[in-house]
């Protein structure tokens, strides 16, 4: 069978939905604590449940891989694909262009992985400021001023949202007694 960009995102689509929903049913559901009784926050509104956002975004990530998994569908009923007698071997270009993105996909999973166990430490907002400029330098941007930019805009709304408008505890490390 010859794999084309559209059976990827066929593939990746149901892959990505079948995550999604085992996220939201079983990790969700046993990973997040659920308090036993309705909570109210200061000022007597009710709080959001812990496992709201991860699973508004899970459900979000599912919608995504929906479509996903449908356009690659519709490409493919729409195409068809030419009888490939042999495979062509990859240039060495493409080999090399393989590997870095082999590589940029490891670094990428390995910066989410540090992420959840530094945010403890230094707080959402150095440790996101930091992610952030990462991914963004991961993922193709060469000019820093833009990457600086867009760290702090985000890291400054996230934290706005959470802390003021959501009124979730987030962890803020030693920017704790500046913020309070």
């Amino acid at each position: 069978m010859h794999v084309t960009e559209a059976h990827k995102n066929l593939f990746a689509g149901i892959f990505f939905a079948l995550l999604s929903l085992f996220v939201i049913f079983v990790v969700n559901k046993h990973g997040i604590a659920q308090p036993s009784a309705s909570h109210l926050i200061a000022g007597g509104a009710a709080a959001v449940a812990p496992d709201f956002f991860p699973n508004m975004i899970c459900w979000l990530a599912f919608v995504c891989s929906l479509g996903l998994a449908a356009e690659g569908a519709l490409a493919i009923r729409r195409t068809v694909a030419p009888k490939v007698e042999k495979q062509a071997k990859l240039d060495p270009e493409e080999k090399d262009a393989a590997k870095i993105a082999l590589i940029a996909r490891i670094t990428g999973m390995v910066l989410l992985f540090l992420m959840y166990y530094m945010t403890n430490r230094f707080g959402i907002i150095i440790s996101g400021f930091f992610f952030y400029l990462a991914y963004a330098f991961l993922t193709g941007e060469r000019r820093p001023l833009r990457a600086l930019l867009g760290a702090f805009i985000i890291t400054v709304i996230l934290f706005y949202f959470f802390v003021q408008i959501a009124f979730v505890p987030v962890p803020l490390g030693p920017l704790e007694d500046l913020l309070y």
